[in-house]
């Protein structure tokens, strides 16, 4: 269904044309802006990232996957595992959602391995059995995960505005 690739190891350069994908640029809202560059190599051509690749953050204390959709040429650092499907059967935003599942997570957090910076191996993630139901179940799944991540941010918005006006009340309060 998916083969798991791990990522490359690469030394950024200057005058690098290539993103260089590590968990903190997964983390920010423009990757592309703070990866690290690297210059093409023969080898970096097996790495470079397709549209619809998941890219699972496999070393740290933060497991998260991501779906890869920028348009910039991109390879992932060695803290990163490619996911790359094979079938049409899931789809990667499905599988993405699985992954991130809070149970999934922990699964996989409780297999890590390591003394120092614990990691999932790669077997963990190609050996994990998934629960595929059929597309139209995915589409609704990763549509209400994504209505609840807008929600999220839009309570988080109001609650913040509601603190400025406050703040703002209070203060033409103290001055009359």
């Amino acid at each position: 269904m998916a083969e798991v690739i791990s990522g490359i190891y690469l030394k950024p350069s200057p005058n690098g044309k290539i993103a260089y994908l590590q968990v903190k640029d997964l983390l920010m809202d423009s990757p592309e802006k703070t990866a690290f560059k690297v210059e093409p190599v023969p080898k970096t051509d097996n790495y470079l990232l397709r549209k619809g690749d998941l890219l699972f953050a496999g070393k740290g204390s933060t497991y998260l996957c991501k779906e890869y959709n920028l348009t910039i040429p991109a390879v992932p650092s060695t803290t990163l595992y490619i996911i790359r499907l094979h079938s049409d059967i899931v789809s990667p935003e499905f599988l993405c959602w699985y992954l991130n599942h809070p149970a999934i997570v922990a699964q996989m957090m409780a297999s890590r391995v390591g003394s120092g910076t614990l990691m999932i191996h790669k077997p963990t993630l190609e050996n994990l059995e998934i629960i595929i139901p059929d597309k139209n179940t995915q589409n609704c799944i990763v549509e209400l995960s994504e209505l609840q991540k807008r929600e999220e941010h839009l309570l988080k918005a109001i609650a913040e505005k509601r603190v400025l006006m406050t703040n703002q009340i209070l203060m033409n309060e103290l001055k009359k």
